[in-house]
């Protein structure tokens, strides 16, 4: 439509018709991102395969729940106390398939994505939201952990809605919103306490209007979601779970390695955050020479506050120290870092268009790098014949595996405290030899995987323990790997 009308505003216009023609505009803007965000995810929800190690953890971890086991007694967990919680209500979402472990953390990358969109809208207009949740939409890193089972992706969202609802608070405070940005952070840091820096911009934007009661209503809203999620569990297994054991024995890199694994996992997943944020500083750089020269530079109009440049630059440089300074760098872990810089790209950008050229011209690029997870396919070799195998046991057989994705996917489940076998438990005699022969002795268990030098090299003993449990070799593969099956075990639960 053109004409004089749409040129300048009219006096007879109605204000309430167009903050509500705003609104409808924005709901749209988000179904649409929501959608393409659910459209990349889905190779990687429907994988056959578990693609990481975290998948088939937490996968096989909601299946042992689906039987009874409870965090942290039955089922070990490294993360948060709120973590299985979701996980447990994401799969009943999913009505309790094989895919419901990943409903949640599918449902948490939607989240990010609008949540990043609203937050970049309310600080640099609609063109910088639209940038930010396209950015965390096709961020690989976010890909890689929100369309199967991780604790990055839904911490990492939750923290973008703490950080949403301290930007609305900043803009119209209320006790209320104080409230819920210190309950919905304190339920972020309740799934992974890794997602802390978080915290930087939601205190800043709380701290703005100086109501230190609203504050501190703020920060006892935290406390109280950490521990209404903890107590049920129990607060010392908690604590010995998810906190002394992360900050225990294990793997352990150094740090000038892990800072090459922070920049090369970004330049390479996450390609087009990275090359908008360059985009973003070169044309801001550019338009302030310009500026104090005097010269006209046509840019986007609407300006940014240099504090909410400065906090969310500050939140992604902790962020980023964080991720060096831990003890073992994983490339989930970049899932926490993506929505700052994507959010601090999107803000600074002063040439959209440009930008839009560029993102085209990189996407093929993205791509190639993404094509595991945005088309990944099934088991092969080795691993489709053990898959064939496992299906093969009943229903309701337990099975032992030092890579827990083959029970996942198999639909079967661990004896309890087994349902994660990582190197780090083993580090910390957590996972011992001798437990696992004591679990296999149990009649309820079929099968024991042996896929790893965690339960080949590191436990040379466990041959002879799995004989004495009544277990026989039924197939072997190349690297000592090996099935072991117990005998007559579908009979046994015919009876």
């Amino acid at each position: 439509m053109s004409g004089p009308a749409t040129e300048t505003s009219s006096p007879t216009t109605n204000p309430a018709v167009s903050r509500s023609s705003a609104r409808l505009s924005g709901w749209w803007i988000a179904l649409v991102l929501g959608a393409f965000t659910v459209v990349l995810r889905l190779p990687a929800f429907l994988s056959t395969r578990h693609l990481v190690f975290d998948d088939g953890v937490y996968g096989v971890s909601v299946l042992d729940m689906r039987h009874g086991l409870a965090p942290y007694t039955g089922v070990f967990s490294a993360q948060g106390p709120l973590h299985f919680s979701l996980l447990y209500l994401g799969d009943l979402l999913g009505f309790r398939t094989l895919e419901g472990p990943r409903v949640a953390p599918m449902v948490a990358g939607v989240v990010a994505t609008i949540a990043a969109w609203a937050i970049a809208r309310r600080l640099a207009g609609s063109t910088a939201g639209l940038i930010a949740g396209v950015l965390v939409a096709t961020s690989g890193s976010m890909i890689w952990t929100t369309g199967q089972v991780t604790g990055d992706g839904l911490a990492s969202a939750i923290a973008l809605c703490a950080v949403w609802a301290a930007v609305a608070y900043r803009d119209d405070p209320r006790l209320r919103r104080a409230l819920l940005t210190g309950a919905v952070m304190g339920a972020a840091i309740a799934v992974k306490p890794l997602i802390l820096p978080a915290a930087i911009p939601v205190g800043w934007w709380l701290w703005s209007r100086r109501r230190t009661d609203h504050l501190a209503a703020a920060i006892g809203a935290s406390i109280a979601v950490w521990l209404a999620s903890a107590l049920p569990w129990g607060l010392g297994n908690v604590w010995d779970q998810s906190v002394a054991y992360n900050s225990g024995a294990g793997p352990r890199y150094a740090k000038t390695a892990q800072l090459r694994k922070l920049f090369s996992t970004f330049t390479s997943r996450d390609m087009l955050v990275f090359a908008t944020l360059v985009l973003a500083l070169v044309t801001a750089i550019f338009v302030a020479i310009a500026t104090r020269r005097g010269r006209s530079v046509a840019t986007r109009s609407q300006p940014v506050r240099r504090a909410d440049v400065t906090v969310i630059a500050l939140w992604a440089l902790v962020m980023a120290l964080v991720l060096v300074f831990e003890p073992a760098l994983y490339r989930n872990h970049l899932a926490e870092i993506v929505p700052p810089v994507a959010l601090l790209a999107a803000i600074l950008v002063r040439t959209p268009r440009a930008l839009v050229v560029l993102l085209v011209v990189l996407v093929p690029f993205s791509v190639a790098h993404l094509h595991d997870v945005l088309d990944p396919t099934g088991y092969r070799g080795a691993s489709a014949e053990l898959m064939h195998r496992l299906a093969e046991l009943p229903r309701d057989a337990e099975v032992i595996s030092d890579d827990p994705g083959f029970v996942y996917r198999a639909n079967l489940r661990t004896p309890p405290l087994l349902n994660d076998t990582s190197q780090k438990r083993i580090d910390q005699h957590l996972l011992t030899e001798a437990m696992v022969a004591d679990a296999a002795r149990a009649r309820a268990v079929c099968a024991v995987v042996v896929w790893t030098s965690r339960f080949g090299k590191q436990m040379p003993g466990l041959p002879a323990a799995l004989r004495d449990a009544g277990l026989q070799v039924a197939q072997t593969w190349s690297n000592d790997r090996a099935l072991w099956l117990r005998p007559n075990c579908l009979n046994h639960y015919e009876l």
